[in-house]
């Protein structure tokens, strides 16, 4: 049960999080199916390139590992709950949020040992990482423009694109893939075995789910072009790279978010979506506060009621 809540969780991110990635490639024009198996690929590589410092924090720095074990099921659940609702709706939301605060939650109800410096930590390392995606998203797009203008502009363009792609789902993979590796491993899978899965998963999500809000991010947000994803890539890829050498488990697609409104707010910021940014601000609080409560009554319900 616990395994297959943790899969569902991991699928739902091909939703939400395959969305995002895929929203700063659409520019290119590249086959759908291509760049869903850029995607599955480079995503699946993160953990081996980077290690799984985040997996670790997920498992060990939340709530104390003797703890985990009996609140597991009902957090996963809640999170998934959470962020199921968020991609009905159509808002791009943290998986991160969602597990951490349901996590906090279900450990608070069962009265286990929160540990409160590595929650913080976690929430301290989103807002940090969104803010610096944005700040890297601007950077990017006043100086960029500079450096495409020295150089033949097609040729360039589409190696940087190409290279800051890679960057970016890497980054993913080394960060919010890591959430998955870690409960699977604490559940008793091996760690090829756990990235195999949680890669797998993540793929079906995109393959099924993930243009829904690639569409909304990639027209809503900002009307992205081949060089406005670019700066979008790179400022993400950064960002989150940077988390996770720190072993904190921040966001990508919030990130990426945060750096179309940076890239937005560089070339004009009457063309940036703000009604969509306001809704997905909201979720941002939204998700940590549902996570915290869903994760409680969950854990009661499973206690109380199903004598779990």
């Amino acid at each position: 049960m616990t395994v297959a809540l943790i899969l569902a969780f991991n699928l739902l991110a091909g939703f939400n999080d395959g969305g995002n990635l895929l929203a700063t490639l659409l520019p290119s024009r590249v086959r759908p199916i291509v760049l869903w198996l850029w995607l599955a690929v480079v995503v699946s590589m993160g953990p081996v390139v980077l290690g799984t410092h985040v997996a670790d924090t997920i498992v060990r720095r939340i709530v104390t590992p003797k703890s985990l074990a009996p609140i597991l099921a009902p957090a996963t659940a809640s999170a998934l709950l959470v962020v199921l609702f968020s991609w009905w709706r159509r808002v791009p939301t943290s998986m991160s949020l969602a597990l951490v605060g349901a996590m906090v939650g279900a450990g608070t109800a069962a009265g286990s040992q929160v540990l409160w410096g590595g929650a913080l930590r976690a929430l301290v390392g989103f807002v940090l990482t969104v803010l610096l995606g944005g700040f890297l998203g601007l950077l990017s797009a006043r100086y960029g423009r500079q450096l495409l203008r020295r150089f033949r502009r097609g040729a360039l363009l589409s190696v940087l694109l190409l290279l800051t792609a890679v960057l970016e789902g890497l980054a993913y993979g080394g960060n919010d893939l890591e959430k998955a590796i870690g409960l699977l491993q604490f559940s008793g899978f091996a760690l090829q075995r756990a990235v195999f899965l949680s890669a797998l998963s993540f793929a079906l999500g995109s393959a099924i789910g993930s243009w829904r809000i690639a569409r909304t991010v990639s027209s809503q947000i900002l009307r992205l072009r081949p060089p406005e994803a670019l700066y979008a890539q790179a400022a993400t890829g950064l960002a989150v790279l940077a988390a996770a050498a720190a072993g904190i488990p921040v966001s990508t697609s919030q990130t990426v978010d945060a750096s179309l409104l940076g890239v937005g707010s560089a070339e004009n910021p009457r063309h940036v979506g703000w009604r969509v940014v306001r809704r997905m601000i909201f979720a941002w609080v939204f998700t940590p506060v549902a996570s915290f409560l869903m994760g409680g009554a969950s854990l009661w319900i499973a206690v109380r009621l199903l004598r779990v």
